[in-house]
């Protein structure tokens, strides 16, 4: 309750802010201002001062200021807008983005005086193949500048590299965990599904107990996880591997971490069932990520992209935790038997590694026949598959890829609900190590599943500066390099090289406020900072029935000595309030669509 409410007066100020410097511009200016409203549609309350109506409005996605005299086609009177020079009602409708930025220049510095977190500049994750891993950055860099300019937070990276020019590259400099610094050199790579470029790399998270859960009330207040049956948590699919063992053999997980007095504590942990009944029936096979998509460092010498890991030491490869959890226990990768291009290799011997470098330097996928790893209480296993099985038909439908495999279950599971039966699924498939095809009848079932109060939460640090004058400078290059980041989003939105689904409306920003309203005051002020200059630039941009586009006639009848003719004002107007309008509907149902997803 308290977070919603700072939300709405966070917003709220914002709009306070714009519209009071187009009344104090007003006002000095010699421009009568008949209402100041926040917020449009019918009036709920207000008063008046000095002529004008201040007032609170229903519909609260704004506000305006209304002067006297707007329509230019009527007589000039003392005090309307258009009796005004062209100078003074430039400087009218130049106030309320002058007050946009004038508040984030005074703020952004006293906010670093107080101290700002900031998500960790550091690479928590880093995806094997992508720019950042083929340049050598690795999972613990912190990054200390992007393109030689000072990074203080994980959001700043992406942002960068974001706004990077396409196709160019990028100097990074980089502090590993030792303190010692490296400079490389990447090319950003666009990701379509996300619409912008990026680098394949996460932000620092940490393993922790999900806030007012029983995990976190047994752990106690201020506890940090460490270990899941004594294994680090700082590999997130071994992490999920253990978690989906445990479900599966209903045992309890034993958790290692510090007290909040910084006392090492271990405490068992059980998961909590779902019942079956809440649980669709399905098939109970996932995909097998055994295959080397790439390879890097001492691996390079021994695998090759598309060689497939069938099993170490007798057990089948699921992923790159079956890996990982071989190195945890102090055993090396002799055991592991390697796949290439149909023939298995001789006994590979294996520079010793550790599970964090095996993360850095190896990354599996899918392999290019569509075998599948079958959970051993799923229906597949009851009915006889295993894991490396190829799934080739499902009900005489051919299976290409996992895709195709789902659909067809999925509408075999609506025709038996149809139809009220619970007719067997005919499943032909090919036998890890078998030439011959097989059939099994499957009748899907729930897979038991168990939940634990456990999630991931990214780390933040408090950037603070160390005097007032420090703050100053810092506070007035994180204010500029605000400015310049809108204006190369609409740039680079202009020439495709952002996609426009990337664009928010009021939803968005309701709901992104209202997360940094629930992390503390100064988060929400140095957000609302960040809106406050978006806002700004917008306003400033030559937009037809905005402030950009008042501004537009009064630089051209300051240069050329002649007002724009009221015909083109009014057209040019009306155009833009279907623009913006456009607009607002277009953002929103992105804002929509994001909710839905």
């Amino acid at each position: 309750m308290i977070a919603l409410l700072a939300t709405i007066v966070g917003i709220g100020m914002l709009l306070l802010i714009h519209e009071a410097g187009h009344y104090f511009a007003a006002r000095a200016v010699g421009i009568r201002v008949e209402v100041f409203s926040l917020g449009f549609g019918p009036r709920l309350c207000g008063w008046q001062r000095n002529g004008c109506d201040f007032r609170l409005a229903a519909i609260p996605l704004g506000g305006y200021v209304k002067v006297a005299g707007e329509d230019p086609s009527r007589g000039p009177v003392p005090g309307d807008l258009f009796y005004a020079t062209a100078l003074q009602r430039l400087l009218f409708y130049s106030g309320g983005i002058l007050m946009n930025f004038l508040f984030a220049f005074l703020m952004v510095p006293l906010l670093f005086i107080l101290g700002v977190p900031f998500e960790a500049p550091v690479a928590g994750s880093v995806t094997p193949g992508g720019s950042a891993w083929q340049a050598g950055v690795r999972p613990g860099d912190r990054v200390l500048e992007v393109g030689e300019q000072p990074i203080h937070g994980f959001r700043n990276i992406a942002t960068a590299i974001a706004l990077a020019p396409k196709e160019a590259a990028i100097p990074l400099l980089l502090q590993d965990a030792e303190g010692q610094q490296r400079r490389v050199e990447l090319t950003p790579a666009y990701d379509a599904e996300r619409g912008f470029q990026e680098i394949g790399i996460g932000p620092l998270v940490r393993f922790t107990a999900l806030p007012d859960s029983p995990t976190a009330e047994q752990l106690g207040a201020g506890a940090i996880i460490q270990t899941i049956n004594g294994y680090p948590v700082d590999d997130p699919l071994l992490i999920a591997l253990l978690l989906d063992e445990a479900r599966v053999n209903a045992t309890p997980l034993q958790v290692g971490y510090l007290s909040a007095d910084g006392n090492p504590a271990i405490a068992e942990v059980t998961a909590q069932p779902v019942p079956l009944e809440d649980l669709p029936p399905q098939l109970g096979i996932s995909v097998l990520m055994d295959e080397v998509q790439a390879v890097d460092g001492l691996l390079q010498s021994i695998l090759q992209k598309q060689d497939r890991l069938l099993s170490l030491d007798g057990q089948p490869v699921r992923n790159l935790a079956t890996l990982s959890r071989a190195l945890h226990d102090g055993n090396n990768l002799s055991g592991l038997v390697i796949l290439r291009q149909g023939s298995v290799l001789p006994t590979q011997v294996f520079p010793h590694l550790q599970a964090a470098d095996l993360r850095a330097s190896l990354e599996l996928g899918p392999p290019s026949d569509a075998r599948y790893w079958v959970d051993p209480q799923g229906a597949a296993a009851a009915a006889g598959l295993r894991s490396g099985d190829r799934i080739m038909r499902i009900d005489d439908q051919p299976t290409a890829g996992f895709p195709a495999l789902r659909d067809a279950v999925q509408a075999h599971a609506e025709a038996n609900a149809a139809s009220q039966r619970s007719t067997p699924l005919q499943v032909t498939f090919l036998a890890a190590g078998a030439t011959d095809v097989q059939t099994a009848a499957v009748t899907l079932a729930p897979v038991p599943v168990a939940t634990f109060d456990f999630g991931m939460e990214v780390v933040f640090e408090t950037v603070r500066s160390p005097s007032p004058l420090v703050a100053l400078r810092v506070g007035t290059v994180e204010a500029k390099r605000m400015i310049g980041e809108v204006l190369t989003t609409v740039q680079r939105m202009a020439t495709g090289d952002i996609d426009s689904k990337n664009l928010g409306g009021i939803i968005t920003i309701g709901t992104v406020t209202h997360s940094f309203a629930s992390m503390g005051i100064i988060p929400l002020l140095f957000f609302l900072c960040m809106i406050s200059v978006n806002l700004g630039v917008l306003n400033l941009l030559p937009i037809p029935a905005l402030d950009g586009g008042h501004i537009l006639f009064a630089l051209f009848e300051i240069l050329f000595r002649r007002p724009v003719s009221v015909v083109v004002q009014n057209v040019f107007n009306v155009v833009g309030v279907f623009l913006v309008l456009g607009m607002l509907i277009f953002v929103t149902l992105m804002d929509i669509n994001r909710l839905l997803q």
